[in-house]
């Protein structure tokens, strides 16, 4: 048995659980289950289990769970994602993309050169959207496990917090070495801190570097903030997480 999969926080085998709000929705008028549809139900913290939907209604969509089932293995890199706010929908776009590709945590980032717009943006953003934004990302890409996403931090409190891995700045001026050259083989942990639109300033990478954070570059283009984030956290899967 399997099925669609849906993120149910404290889904356990054996009971019978009335899916959330957002997620009988998708149930009901997205997938259009009824009685006696299989599913997949996942608790975001690495559970999974067999599901059958018993009772849908306008109301509800009750589910009784069965058994726990292997979920597929998270990324062996367990990566710390510092992304400042973006613009519009570009933060919620990074959020997916980084679920897709293993990110371990994500920690909005307040940076000097922050754009104040994204700023105010980021001050009324809803982590109830954020959830929803990652849970619909890991459905689709087999994840049983959603990123911490941490509260907002400046960079100095970022760099002045302990870090047991490799720390890597995103810089776009030289020197920078290439993303490879920067996580050690056999690094198991990376904090990789992007900048904002304007870039850091002379100051902040002073203090990534005097933190230990390595400069990494990602070639010859300026890349926006959402897009240099997405190909680093792609080329330190490939190099050195699950992807081949």
């Amino acid at each position: 048995m399997s099925g669609p999969r849906l993120y149910v926080p404290g889904a356990a085998a054996g009971t019978r659980v009335e899916l959330p709000d957002f997620a009988a929705r998708h149930a009901r008028d997205a997938l259009r289950l009824g009685p006696g549809s299989p599913l997949r139900l996942f608790d975001g913290r690495g559970a999974e289990f067999e599901a059958t939907v018993e009772e849908v209604s306008r109301r509800r969509v009750t589910v009784a769970v069965g058994g726990a089932v292997a979920p597929r293995a998270e990324s062996p890199l367990r990566v710390e994602l510092c992304l400042p706010p973006l613009k519009a929908d570009r933060f919620e776009w990074a959020l997916e993309k980084a679920v897709e590709l293993g990110v371990h945590t994500i920690v909005p980032l307040a940076t000097e050169r922050g754009d104040m717009a994204a700023q105010r943006a980021l001050r009324g953003a809803r982590p109830d959207r954020w959830l929803r934004v990652m849970a619909a990302a890991a459905e689709q890409c087999g994840r049983a496990t959603l990123p911490e996403v941490l509260p907002a931090a400046r960079l100095t409190e970022v760099l002045s917090a302990p870090f047991d891995g490799a720390r890597v700045l995103l810089a776009e001026t030289d020197p920078a070495r290439p993303l490879r050259d920067c996580v050690p083989a056999g690094t198991t942990r990376v904090q990789l801190i992007v900048g904002p639109a304007g870039g850091f300033t002379a100051a902040e990478r002073e203090a990534a570097r005097a933190a230990g954070c390595a400069e990494a570059g990602l070639g010859p283009r300026i890349l926006r903030a959402e897009t240099a984030a997405i190909t680093a956290l792609a080329l330190l899967q490939a190099e050195r997480g699950d992807l081949s």
